[in-house]
């Protein structure tokens, strides 16, 4: 299956400043892709260019295998929702989600009921008649929602568009986003630096660092599997542990630890032997009971405990290194100061160059 829209070895600088550099992706019809990274990576520049807002210096850009590159915004066919909402603040309502409408010369009688249609989508047909002054940030970022989608375009940009929202309306947003992706059977591209609403939102996760995309998988193979110390960084919390490659074998490699543990890790075919190398491991992959024969084991010391409701965070210590680890509920049995040992499954790590 061909790609729906595809980014050819493309490049953006601004004077002697690269901000993308010979930059391939390919994203399906009717795909979720995150663009996540932190301020700086290139995720909007790469947004904006796919938008029509901002040109490439070099290389193609392709929507169901014709250029676009060369077509300004509003010939694209493509749906936009900005963090900042950018509503008229003189229309009402039912006006804002027309504007798009209007501008493309559409019958007044089919503009009456595509708005309708619109508004109802996102729930909140009975707000036509107000200006957006009148309603909550929620309410206005479902009404830009509205706006991008009611001339039926095909692919929707959002950049950032749940940032302005506190926690709790965000995390809402996002499963109603999730639900009309399903639903409608968009493609949208996705601009974000929250890793946990990339995680809850995408079928795909492109991490951006320094105007690369450093890995591009799946959610669960991005936080389980990272291929580099970056993306290992960035995406949740980890630990990391440096080493060196001792042994392969054929289900994976002894790994030598600084201070002299040997543990076994999988998936580091790419590695030769005595490579350099760091182990991720995330918090809740640390147990302090061995659930399974053969599992990695840690001498470690309990520096802090910390209740945080449904988990407690654990601080330790392994020799020089710094560890943490997310334990379900409250922990009774452990106190400060006290020598124990945690154990992870060979499964769990993630072994990245370091």
């Amino acid at each position: 299956m061909s790609a729906f829209i595809s980014f050819d070895a493309v490049s953006k600088s601004y004077g002697d400043v690269k901000v993308i550099d010979g930059l391939n992706l390919d994203i399906n019809r009717g795909e979720f892709v995150s663009l996540l990274g932190p301020s700086g990576s290139g995720k909007t520049t790469m947004l904006m260019m796919l938008a029509g807002f901002e040109s490439p210096t070099r290389g193609k850009i392709l929507v169901d295998g014709k250029r676009v590159d060369h077509l300004p915004p509003h010939a694209r066919n493509m749906g936009v929702v900005f963090q900042s909402y950018a509503l008229f603040p003189h229309m009402s309502i039912a006006d804002n989600i027309a504007f798009p409408l209007k501008m493309r010369g559409l019958a007044k009688s089919e503009l009456k009921a595509k708005v309708a249609r619109a508004l109802d989508m996102v729930q909140l047909s009975s707000a036509a008649g107000r200006k957006p002054a009148q309603l909550s940030g929620g309410q206005q970022q479902r009404i830009a929602l509205a706006r991008a989608l009611v001339f039926e375009p095909e692919v929707v940009l959002m950049d950032e568009p749940l940032g302005a929202l506190d926690k709790q309306l965000r995390e809402h947003m996002q499963l109603e986003l999730r639900s009309l992706h399903k639903s409608l059977g968009l493609t949208v591209v996705f601009v974000t630096h929250d890793q946990n609403e990339a995680i809850t939102m995408s079928d795909r996760i492109a991490v951006f660092n320094a105007g690369k995309i450093e890995q591009i998988d799946d959610p669960k193979t991005i936080y389980s599997k990272p291929s580099t110390r970056f993306v290992a960084q960035f995406i949740g919390e980890t630990n990391l542990m440096s080493g060196s490659i001792s042994q392969l074998n054929s289900d994976g490699s002894l790994i030598e630890l600084t201070d002299g543990t040997t543990v076994l890790g999988r998936g580091d075919a790419k590695f030769r032997q005595g490579a350099d190398i760091m182990l991720s491991v995330r918090p809740e992959a640390l147990s302090f009971s061995q659930v399974a024969p053969g599992a990695n084991a840690l001498s470690v010391t309990i520096e802090d405990l910390v209740f945080q409701g449904d988990h407690t965070r654990v601080h330790l210590k392994s020799g020089d290194t710094t560890l943490a680890a997310r334990v379900p509920g409250a922990i009774h049995t452990f106190e400060v100061g006290q020598a124990t040992k945690v154990y992870f499954a060979p499964e769990a790590c993630a072994v990245v160059a370091p």
